[in-house]
């Protein structure tokens, strides 16, 4: 669920990716993901390889090493589990089941907050206007167009003292 944050991806665009639509990066800096199946249009999104256990780019090399997804470069990118067997079947996800897992997850980690299918999105505008970066690179990662008042409305409320007026003033 990581590659979910990191391409800000709506769920519909996580569940219908295929192998060959996540390719690393010819000079090594992390994947490049080809979103071809998407709300507004076809986009290609990019993300760095990060040195946190928490990175995408890590994430999707495992999983794919693990599922032997290079088998089926045309098979779903994120698949289903049997049931009983916990082994991974050729069917994709849906975009539903994408939210739930994320929910699933967010109950496991015992998290203050309710995580839906919608959060990555969220919290990728979030964390990324938190760390400074320009609205216009977020609209890009996201697939928003530019000046998007959707995206906008998508960051968390500070507690006043990260963005305060008075940093780097004191």
């Amino acid at each position: 669920m990581t590659l979910h944050f990191a391409i800000a991806g709506r769920e519909h665009e996580l569940a219908w990716l295929r192998v060959r639509d996540i390719a690393d990066d010819p000079e090594g800096r992390g994947l490049i993901v080809d979103i071809r199946v998407s709300k507004v249009a076809h986009a290609r999104s990019r993300s760095p390889t990060a040195p946190a256990r928490t990175c995408p780019v890590r994430a999707w090399r495992r999983w794919k090493e693990e599922a032997r997804l290079d088998d089926d470069p045309d098979g779903f990118a994120f698949r289903r589990l049997h049931n009983r067997w916990g082994t991974v079947l050729q069917g994709g996800l849906d975009a539903e089941t994408a939210g739930h897992i994320l929910t699933r997850i967010g109950a496991r980690a015992d998290l203050d907050i309710r995580p839906t299918g919608h959060s990555p999105r969220r919290g990728l505008v979030t964390e990324s206007a938190r760390a400074g970066n320009p609205d216009a690179v977020m609209e890009r990662q996201g697939g928003w167009a530019k000046g998007s008042k959707v995206m906008r409305g998508y960051r968390e409320a500070d507690d006043g003292f990260n963005e305060n007026a008075l940093q780097g003033v004191l």
